[in-house]
């Protein structure tokens, strides 16, 4: 693909809190069908929303205000036959002594929710990242390693 020709492509638009984050989707099938959008990416899903919802009183409301979110994204890509994405953050328990430590911001609704999981991480040496397929209806879970280059992503030799 030229490069020139693929960024004008991208419709972009920044949420400011999470009630923007919210009325980016939720207005936005207009956009998608009048420029045949076929990929939608959030960009840090939960970001906004851990920032504002503080503290356990406020985690209930926070997880209904997400869950509903992820639908409204499930239901979009469903209805213009496109594939959405999210990335999320992911946060460390400190009391853990055995296995990962690290866990996915958002708990059971975003789990759940999401139909294919990917964990990527850094790998301990150069420029090498490794994917872990952690959940998904049809696919195995396992690791691949790659490197982002000029030329794109490429497979690493183990």
């Amino acid at each position: 693909l030229d490069p020139q020709e693929t960024v004008k492509n991208i419709i972009y638009a920044e949420a400011y809190t999470s009630d923007h984050q919210i009325f980016l989707l939720e207005n936005a099938d207009k956009v998608i069908k009048e420029n045949n959008i076929r990929l939608i990416i959030v960009d840090s899903l939960t970001s906004h929303f851990r920032s504002e919802y503080l503290g356990r009183e406020m985690l209930a409301e926070r997880q209904q205000k997400l869950n509903k979110h992820m639908h409204k994204l499930i239901r979009l890509a469903r209805a213009f036959n496109a594939v959405a994405v999210v990335t999320n953050q992911v946060m460390s328990k400190p009391d853990v002594f055995f296995g990962d430590a690290i866990y996915p911001v958002g708990g059971h609704i975003v789990a759940h929710t999401s139909h294919t999981r990917i964990y990527l991480r850094k790998a301990p040496r150069g420029y090498v990242r490794i994917a872990r397929m952690v959940s998904s209806p049809y696919l195995p879970e396992g690791e691949v390693t790659f490197r982002i280059t000029e030329n794109g992503i490429e497979d690493v030799e183990e």
